[in-house]
């Protein structure tokens, strides 16, 4: 969010320690599932930052982005 706080769905991970380690949970499934992020429009790329080397360090294959579409104008 745009105050650099990182959840997993609505739960509020403490830390990027406590995100990795529930990462790394995921990461051994078959087939592994994708990390997909939703960030805040206001929030600063550190936060995104953090949640990606998160992922790496966890092992996470693939990471996609959630965004929402602009607002149709006329139609």
């Amino acid at each position: 969010d745009a105050a650099g706080r990182i959840y997993w769905n609505d739960l509020r991970m403490q830390s990027t320690s406590a995100l990795i380690d529930r990462l790394k949970k995921i990461a051994v499934l078959t087939p592994q599932p994708e990390v997909q992020i939703r960030g805040d429009g206001a929030a600063r790329y550190e936060g995104v930052g953090r949640i990606i080397y998160a992922c790496q360090r966890a092992g996470i294959a693939k990471v996609g982005f959630i965004t929402e579409p602009p607002p149709r104008s006329g139609a």
